[in-house]
């Protein structure tokens, strides 16, 4: 059987072609001052926080079998001075609030918003982090729901119809996705979670939920 051990002198001989580092003595090095002045303020930081896609809140909440001890113990290391004390949670806007377009398939018809207080857990993991201190709360939508979107599907990017250079027979979906997103912020206040950002889109062009985006044509 082969062997991959090299001999002493096959590896004393790859050791000496190694090219040569030289050793600098730290106080020969040109020594440079940092003065820091607390009172002096050159950017603001908001703090830290985390994400709660892939339905990381329900696992939390206990929809897998976590226990309530369990549940406490890692809501209180995310979010208190005993562990991360993390001060943001970003939350997904899933199409779930709105799965089914208007009845009569229209952007001019009437929404069917849906609201079940719970949001795949993210609103009970938003009201457990506001109760620890979290301050800061932002919603990103990763997709417009798949009917205003030119490939009819959550997934595999595509465009928001009514964009410049989309040409969808169900017309301009715009501003319906503007109301469906502020009915997410309305649904949350009504749990007593107000948002302080809240985004339209994410990453695009992904094989999952995506929305592709080019400023100009917004």
């Amino acid at each position: 059987m082969a062997s991959a051990l090299l001999s002493l002198g096959v590896l004393t001989a790859v050791v000496a072609a190694l090219p040569q580092v030289s050793v600098v003595d730290d106080a020969k090095l040109p020594q440079e001052t940092v003065t820091v002045t607390p009172g002096t303020v050159y950017q603001e930081f908001d703090g830290i926080g985390m994400s709660e896609a892939f339905g990381h809140a329900a696992v939390l909440h206990g929809d897998s079998g976590l226990s309530a001890k369990n549940s406490t113990a890692i809501l209180d290391l995310l979010f208190t001075d005993a562990g991360a004390a993390l001060t943001i949670l970003r939350n997904d806007i899933t199409e779930a609030i709105e799965p089914n377009p208007p009845s009569n398939g229209l952007p001019s018809g009437t929404p069917n918003y849906q609201w079940d207080y719970y949001d795949g857990g993210q609103l009970w993991l938003s009201q457990q982090a506001a109760a620890r201190g979290v301050n800061t709360f932002y919603a990103d939508a990763w997709s417009a729901p798949h009917y205003m979107k030119t490939n009819n599907n959550t997934n595999n990017g595509g465009y928001l119809c009514g964009v410049t250079g989309t040409n969808c027979t169900t017309g301009d979906w715009r501003k319906a996705y503007a109301n469906y997103l502020v009915q997410y912020l309305k649904d949350y206040q009504e749990g007593g979670i107000s948002y302080d950002y809240i985004g339209f889109l994410n990453e695009p062009e992904e094989k999952y939920a995506s929305l592709v985006h080019q400023c100009h044509k917004y």
